[in-house]
């Protein structure tokens, strides 16, 4: 079963809250870097289906299929091919991109949500020593400092599909038109970034999605941001201790962040109502 389409204010809304949550070297390096880690979608260990498609291409002709009027440079010289032989190639092409979009696709992830959510705070805050970091998706959009054009990145809410595998957003037919190397197959490959399996539902997932050309030697890129822009408070968890928060409060003094630190009150008991006078 397909999911319903994200309604349009939720992809645009200025003030809709986002959270990253991570531990305190993540944080710290944040500050010092002064941007945020786009992880390469290929070391996404977690979640082996980062990035996933599934592309069909055309098949190449025959040798002596039509006549042979395109001329192309091979490391073996000029070869002269036909019209069909040169379209099947760049299917292939396209294809390759498209299966081997995590190589391509480097990834920033949000929890969506105006309240905090346990279930992130279990993970990146079990022993006490989590941070999260509180934005909305228009602090996001305008801190940002991008140095490339507007055709390598996107940013959106993660669908969830229960199958995945089958569903179409995933899928690139290329026997008809091609989207050859350049803005609008970087478009295509980015969108590839915004579907995850229903099992990380919990995520609740906003995020940022860059597109880079091949590049092995590396797991991520780190990003300039606005922090002063893009964070309006820092959380610490609901298990942390007095000492954490003041750790987490010298080392924002350190690196002259001017924002709020707040504790998560998760797991704080409710107030008891006074007494009730005699009668």
């Amino acid at each position: 079963m397909e999911p319903d389409t994200p309604q349009a204010e939720d992809l645009t809304c200025d003030e809709l809250a986002i959270w990253r949550y991570m531990d305190l070297p993540r944080f710290v390096s944040m500050l010092a870097t002064r941007g945020l880690w786009f992880a390469k979608a290929a070391t996404l260990r977690d979640d082996p289906y980062e990035g996933f498609c599934k592309a069909i291409c055309l098949e190449t002709p025959p040798p002596d299929d039509g006549p042979k009027c395109i001329r192309e440079e091979t490391t073996e010289g000029i070869n002269v091919i036909s019209l069909r032989q040169m379209i099947a190639r760049l299917s292939q092409l396209s294809a390759a991109y498209f299966e081997n979009a995590r190589d391509h696709l480097y990834v920033n992830s949000w929890c969506l949500g105006e309240s905090e959510s346990m279930a992130m705070w279990q993970i990146y805050g079990a022993f006490g020593f989590g941070v999260a970091v509180k934005s909305s998706v228009g602090r996001f959009h305008r801190s940002a400092m991008f140095d490339v054009d507007s055709s390598h990145y996107d940013f959106g809410k993660v669908t969830y599909h229960d199958e995945l595998e089958s569903a179409l957003a995933i899928q690139r037919d290329l026997r008809g038109p091609i989207p050859v190397p350049g803005p609008k197959l970087r478009g295509e490959i980015l969108k590839l970034g915004f579907h995850k399996r229903c099992c990380f539902r919990y995520e609740n997932e906003w995020r940022a999605a860059l597109y880079q050309d091949h590049r092995p030697d590396i797991g991520g890129i780190n990003q300039r941001f606005d922090l002063e822009q893009l964070i309006s408070a820092v959380y610490v968890g609901p298990r942390a201790e007095d000492f954490f928060f003041d750790v987490v409060s010298s080392i924002m003094d350190k690196f002259l962040l001017g924002k709020p630190l707040e504790r998560s009150l998760l797991l704080s008991s409710p107030k008891k109502r006074k007494s009730l006078p005699a009668n």
